[in-house]
């Protein structure tokens, strides 16, 4: 029997794409509080699981991994830690950046280093884009990130790819703080994650919050988002952030969660629009049954659609490529 979300209405296939923030400790340990690194030790099972689900239903993903977990190790020169890094200089931070960083080995602090992931999503039967989310997950976005402190930081991701043979394409900004845009362009970067829209906007406040409430229970054609262009970079925003310990999967369970995110997956098709998922990899650790459902519902139906002709998978250096090519 044929399904009937298959029928293509938009005038051209939509557009999914998926980008996983990989850091690990890094992700953690400048949240004001003491770092506690056993959440992250089952990231790399979860890395693996998703690879699993990414093999079994073709799909493509970019991966924006933190540049520090290319070493298997490192150790401070002189007694300083990456002394070739210009430090931020954020009001809120005591101390230097990098004063939590081991400077040990992955054997010895396995959350904060990660070559070994960076191989085995290379390895993946279904080609995988390896992007940066910076080397020590710096905070662009913040006033006191200047740009020297930011194209250092940079330079060291393109450097530590360099020993991988990875040419770095696409950046996914830490805490989706975006900041330096020029300097990102001029770092030879061609793609970047954004924000989408505000929705609604311009609308009084009580109907912004009735059409919210509309758009949560079928996604409106004013909702749709685009990739666009920022000098010669593609913005591509951000559309949905898939977490199995959200609110709505906690409240509602698998079943409510999942079909909300397969309804954001039909409205690409119905607006030729994109839908972009996204999370954090440590998202998936604490409900990993959940997240495996979630992940073969989805990219299933995803399949489903691209097989049909009616959807589009690429990875955010996908999306720069195609904007780039001559018309």
């Amino acid at each position: 029997m044929p399904i009937p979300f298959l029928v293509m209405t938009g005038e051209k296939p939509g557009q999914f794409v998926v980008s996983i923030d990989l850091e690990m400790s890094w992700g953690a340990v400048h949240h004001g509080r003491p770092h506690d690194d056993r959440p992250y030790r089952r990231e790399r099972e979860v890395v693996h699981d998703v690879l699993a689900a990414m093999e079994e239903h073709r799909i493509s993903a970019t991966w924006a991994i933190v540049g520090h977990l290319f070493l298997d190790r490192c150790s401070p020169v002189d007694g300083r830690k990456h002394p070739e890094i210009v430090r931020p200089d954020y009001e809120w931070l005591e101390g230097d950046w990098y004063d939590l960083d081991p400077a040990s080995s992955r054997d010895e602090a396995p959350t904060w280093y990660g070559p070994d992931l960076v191989a085995a999503i290379r390895s993946c039967s279904v080609p995988q884009e390896i992007g940066s989310h910076a080397f020590g997950h710096i905070i662009a976005g913040d006033p006191q990130c200047s740009e020297a402190a930011f194209v250092s930081d940079l330079s060291a991701c393109h450097d530590v790819a360099a020993a991988f043979g990875i040419e770095l394409k696409s950046f996914v900004y830490p805490r989706n703080s975006l900041g330096h845009l020029d300097a990102l362009e001029g770092a030879g970067f061609r793609a970047f994650r954004g924000s989408p829209p505000p929705p609604f906007a311009g609308l009084p406040s009580w109907q912004r919050k009735l059409m919210t409430t509309v758009d949560h229970i079928r996604p409106t054609a004013a909702t749709a988002v685009h990739p666009s262009r920022h000098g010669t970079m593609a913005n591509v925003p951000h559309t949905y952030m898939f977490n199995p310990d959200s609110q709505t999967a906690r409240r509602w369970g698998t079943q409510v969660w999942i079909a909300m995110a397969q309804r954001r997956l039909r409205h690409a098709v119905r607006t030729s629009s994109m839908f972009h998922l996204w999370f954090h990899s440590h998202n998936l650790a604490d409900r990993p049954e959940r997240a495996r459902a979630g992940m073969d519902a989805l990219f299933g139906r995803a399949r489903a659609l691209i097989d049909a002709g009616d959807l589009e998978n690429l990875t955010m250096g996908e999306i720069a490529d195609r904007m780039s090519a001559p018309t």
